[in-house]
């Protein structure tokens, strides 16, 4: 019975740091797999450049569809939000 009851103590130590090395594992798969802020912020923040890759138009019809979205302004370069983007895409859509 003595015996029986260390061969269970020390499974339960066995088990009790695979529980732990699994949770340590899980932690770091989260960590890689949430975007951290620059890349979160990278996906959100769009320039011209991008907008015109987006819409496959060249600087005439640019400046002129550029005029719905709301342009932040930063060291004279147009920034623009994705989000926006998406509500004014969504307020101009056509029935079809």
């Amino acid at each position: 019975m003595e015996q029986l009851l260390h061969v269970l103590i020390q499974q339960q130590k066995k088990h009790i740091k695979l529980n732990k090395n699994q949770n340590k594992l899980i932690t770091m798969l989260i960590a890689v797999l949430k975007p951290t802020d620059k890349e979160r912020l990278k996906s959100t923040i769009m320039d011209n450049a991008d907008l015109k890759e987006i819409f496959k138009v060249a600087d005439t019809k640019f400046y002129r569809i550029k005029k719905l979205f709301r342009t932040y302004e930063l060291d004279t370069k147009d920034y623009y939000l994705a989000d926006e983007i998406l509500e004014v895409m969504k307020k101009n859509e056509r029935g079809g």
